[in-house]
């Protein structure tokens, strides 16, 4: 593993690694438990999470490697941005 501050963040609880997380068809990682005040990364690949958002119709929490959920928009509530 190159990225080695990912590596520590996830060892000491501060971030979560979402790599075994269901994906959606447009890629993102539909997260089953959102804790804020932590960062996301996608292990597997070291890549961070940028953005997180709650789907408004349905309450279903997505992170993206991108900042789309971000700003809030009618779909989508920013819940979490790098």
């Amino acid at each position: 593993m190159i990225n080695q501050r990912m590596l520590e963040r996830i060892t000491r609880g501060l971030a979560a690694d979402v790599s075994s997380c269901e994906r959606t068809i447009d890629g993102d990682y539909i997260l089953d438990l959102y804790v804020p005040n932590i960062d996301y990364c996608v292990l597997t690949t070291e890549e961070w999470i940028w953005s997180i958002g709650r789907r408004r119709s349905d309450g279903i929490v997505l992170a993206s490697t991108t900042t789309k959920f971000y700003p809030d928009s009618s779909e989508y509530e920013c819940v979490w941005l790098r």
